[in-house]
């Protein structure tokens, strides 16, 4: 199956339903590591960012994607 045959089905869905499929999606966006691709997306921006809060929250990302959301 492919994503985006999974998408539709995920669109017609009942809404109860759909609110399960929501909460799992937020559940595995807590404790999913990013990939070293992904981590080294955000590194780039971390070298280039100069705002401190920019800094800040890409540090986080960078941390966060590494270790996992827990």
């Amino acid at each position: 199956m492919t994503a985006a045959e999974i998408i539709h089905e995920i669109d017609s869905l009942p809404p109860a339903e759909l609110a399960e499929v929501v909460r799992y999606t937020k559940k595995l966006e807590e404790i999913r590591q990013l990939s070293p691709e992904e981590i080294g997306v955000l590194v780039d921006k971390f070298v280039e960012a100069t705002d401190p809060v920019e800094v800040a929250r890409l540090r986080e990302e960078i941390t966060e994607g590494f270790y996992g959301r827990r």
